[in-house]
């Protein structure tokens, strides 16, 4: 199965290639404005817009929350994409992405994942996830919590935390996962687990996840 993801949610810029068990990735840093052209992604990985879109079985994005603005240009774009092509587009939570990264650091069959990304310096997107050997189950809704909130879930031991959203004394945490990063790899990985359900998965619900409004300012 072939997969191209992509994450360009948040301030950086991903997209990975999932060809069966491997994945190429690449992933920028840059200020939220100042991203890449679609162009410089898929050179980044060697992929031709011009042909390779034919051999895909699917494409994936990270649906947020996060960027307004980047999450509806990469729907409208895979969209448009995936409906001329007729391939399958699969919309990720950012949130479980990051906390399926996150279960690959962790050795424990069984446990919580806690995470968290930043919406802005006073409070965070939130949500949790059961870890089953190799399989996650999300076990909340996503919400937006304040900083005080997040720092009360700091104080259990049960379980692991990951994401930018935490406040500082995170870092400190025995159980916080500083590796587990966002990015087009997992996004692609868990398409792939969807893809295979055998479920549909049309371009016309692939559709951004925001849970604040768009005309939110930050603080």
């Amino acid at each position: 199965m072939k997969i191209l993801s992509l994450d360009v949610s948040g301030n950086y810029s991903s997209i990975a290639m999932l060809n069966d068990d491997e994945v190429n990735s690449f992933t920028q840093t840059h200020d939220r404005k100042d991203r890449p052209n679609w162009d410089k992604l898929f050179t980044s990985i060697g992929f031709n817009s011009r042909e390779d879109f034919d051999s895909l079985d699917g494409l994936a994005f990270a649906c947020g929350p996060g960027s307004y603005t980047a999450l509806r240009i990469t729907a409208s774009f895979l969209k448009a994409i995936a409906e001329v092509k007729t391939l399958p587009l699969v919309a990720i939570s950012n949130l479980e992405s990051i906390a399926q990264e996150a279960s690959t650091w962790i050795d424990d069959e069984e446990t919580k994942i806690y995470v968290a990304i930043e919406a802005d310096t006073k409070e965070s997107y939130f949500c949790n996830y059961q870890k089953n050997n190799n399989t996650l189950k999300q076990i909340s809704v996503e919400t937006v919590l304040q900083m005080d909130e997040l720092s009360d879930l700091l104080n259990q031991d049960d379980c692991y935390f990951a994401g930018t959203g935490w406040p500082k004394d995170a870092e400190s945490h025995s159980r916080f996962l500083s590796q587990a990063m966002g990015s087009a790899a997992p996004i692609a990985i868990l398409a792939k687990k969807k893809l295979e359900t055998g479920k549909d998965f049309l371009p016309e619900n692939a559709n951004p996840i925001y849970l604040k409004t768009p005309n939110y300012k930050k603080s």
